[in-house]
């Protein structure tokens, strides 16, 4: 069962979509719907009437039209070539003994021939008002955006673009960025790095004259290039590494390549390290050889997964100037963002069961317009408890919300911790039986010490849950926290709440729990807190947005007057 409301009393959502994408010649499922002036809301149908209109009247006569840096025709083709690597490292193993190559030139001709369309059909113009954007040789797309509505300007460049001194520049213009194809982004690949700086205090100097500070230069006051220091990766955040899937998901796709290769992948075996390793483990007996060869498989996962983060997160650094966060990261692949302080309505502290065993977090920002997914904007990445706490508590501006023990929830939701907890547990149980009827009594050893441990785990699991579950609410704020092998604690404010609702599955209402969601335009879009008292569910929503039970008022004959909601904590007259 699920119900909800919303509606204006519910919360202030932030602006709508701020700039204007014109497809010329381009279906709406290719490049998706057009926005138009028309088609804005009321209270920037007059601002996009006058300021943005039609592409030829956003055009600046003045403004001259630019093009990409010609190192592109270079840029472009490598990386689209390196992308095709292992396309390419198949074909040649498997043609080994062919006397042509046809397939690889003709794929290599493609690649060089769209680097150079690209070039030669894409220009932009840097205008008064607006910024044009103009790409696309086949299908032509015309992206404009009004100045005034820049919140952003994010710079990346990977290894070839810093080797041939160039940038990719990305304009953001807040919440509907998250939401836009490649054909509506404003994405400037490439640019002379020399111009960036330049183009990035062009683009926002609206906002230094909205914020003061954000002119200022003095280095000794700001501490770096972009401003104060909130913090900067150190090389012992490495440790944190081996406590995720990086290495994990690096090992697959590298066994993958050597499978597929084939005799790479024999000689990897044949190694006399690896031989006399497996030998040796095999030796102990079970169940220590297949221990011991997780825990091989582990420390190797554990080498790469430090080199990625190295590689992915070296030359962290996390800036404050103004209204402006500065996010920088990567070595080979080196990004910089920029997010407005006034698009953010919380932070969410990522500590799931492994990094916590270590001491570790990370921490995401709960913001309009960045993208879905667990890297897309990291505030802080994997890195030691107190500096996450340290950086929430920064941007938040307020210790509380981060330190304030949780409201525990009742013991029907510890009850449904432990239940659901140990559904594992008897899937893990069922496989061991049925390996031990299929192999006979040389399998005893998994049913002595695999099955207990295997209850040990989850019902060590089950508990972390217990332990992690619950809420706060603050004012103008919620706090909410569950989960143990992902948990999570998230601030959320009250004023980026849009919507509330509130479900229950049957094993739930059996119990006399529900799950609250505080629906929001920023980060996931939904923020739950989980199996909470169901007759305390509509109280949460109505302390943190007063007037959002009055949808359950009735108001007409005598016999519906007064009538409310019978559950869930809805206010009764």
């Amino acid at each position: 069962m699920t119900t909800g409301a919303g509606g204006p009393g519910t919360g202030s959502a932030p602006a709508s979509t701020p700039g204007v994408v014109t497809d010329v010649g381009v279906d709406d499922d290719e490049a998706g719907t057009p926005l138009s002036p028309t088609s804005a809301p009321t209270d920037e149908a007059s601002e996009a009437a006058g300021a943005t209109g039609t592409v030829a009247a956003a055009a600046d006569p003045e403004a001259p039209w630019e093009r990409l840096s010609w190192r592109m025709l270079l840029v472009d083709p490598l990386g689209s070539l390196t992308r095709l690597a292992p396309l390419f490292l198949i074909s040649l193993w498997l043609g080994s003994n062919r006397s042509n190559y046809w397939f690889e030139i003709i794929v290599i001709s493609l690649v060089v021939l769209v680097g150079v369309l690209r070039w030669l059909s894409t220009s932009y113009q840097i205008g008064r008002t607006h910024i044009i954007l103009r790409k696309g040789f086949f299908s032509r797309q015309v992206v404009t955006v009004a100045r005034n509505r820049i919140r952003s300007v994010d710079t990346e460049s990977d290894l070839f673009h810093r080797v041939m001194r160039v940038s990719i520049v990305e304009v953001g213009t807040g919440r509907a960025d998250s939401g836009k194809s490649g054909a509506e982004r404003f994405r400037l690949n490439a640019i002379d790095t020399k111009l960036v700086e330049p183009l990035r205090d062009e683009l926002l100097k609206h906002r230094r004259a909205i914020d003061p500070s954000l002119s200022v230069a003095d280095e000794e006051q700001w501490g770096s290039r972009y401003g104060e220091d909130i913090a900067r990766w150190r090389v012992t955040w490495s440790r944190f590494a081996p406590f995720s899937f990086i290495g994990f998901g690096v090992l697959l796709s590298l066994w993958l390549i050597t499978w597929q290769m084939g005799d790479m992948h024999s000689r990897i075996m044949d190694l006399a390290l690896v031989e006399g390793t497996i030998a040796w483990l095999d030796s102990l007996g079970e169940p220590f050889a297949t221990v011991g060869k997780g825990i091989g498989i582990w420390l190797v996962a554990g080498v790469l997964g430090t080199i990625t983060y190295a590689i992915r997160y070296g030359k962290y650094a996390l800036t404050e100037r103004g209204s402006v966060l500065y996010v920088q990261n990567g070595i080979l692949r080196r990004k910089h963002q920029a997010l407005d302080k006034a698009r953010l309505r919380g932070v969410e502290i990522w500590a799931p069961v492994y990094l916590r065993m270590v001491g570790g977090g990370r921490l995401e920002p709960v913001m309009t317009g960045t993208k879905k997914g667990a890297t897309a904007s990291t505030l802080l990445p994997q890195a030691p408890t107190r500096d996450v706490r340290r950086v929430a508590v920064r941007i938040l501006g307020d210790e509380t919300p981060v330190t304030v023990p949780l409201r525990r929830h009742p013991w029907k939701a510890a009850r449904r911790r432990i239940t659901r907890g140990l559904l594992p547990f008897w899937i893990v149980a069922g496989l061991i039986v049925l390996v031990r009827i299929d192999s006979g009594p040389s399998a005893d050893v998994w049913v002595h010490w695999g099955i207990p441990a295997a209850l040990v785990v989850f019902l060590l699991l089950s508990i972390d849950r217990i332990r992690m579950l619950g809420h706060a609410l603050l004012p103008g704020m919620l706090v909410t926290s569950h989960g143990s092998w992902s948990n999570k604690r998230t601030v959320l404010e009250a004023d980026g709440i849009i919507a509330w609702t509130v479900s229950q599955s049957v094993f739930q209402r059996s119990a006399g729990v529900a799950t609250v969601t505080a629906a929001t335009p920023a980060g996931a879009g939904g923020y739950s807190v989980m199996d909470m008292d169901a007759d305390e569910a509509w109280a949460l929503a109505e302390a943190l947005t007063p007037g959002i039970t009055d949808v359950w008022q009735f108001e007409g004959d005598a016999d519906t007057v007064g009538r409310v909601s019978p559950s869930m904590g809805v206010r009764r007259q």
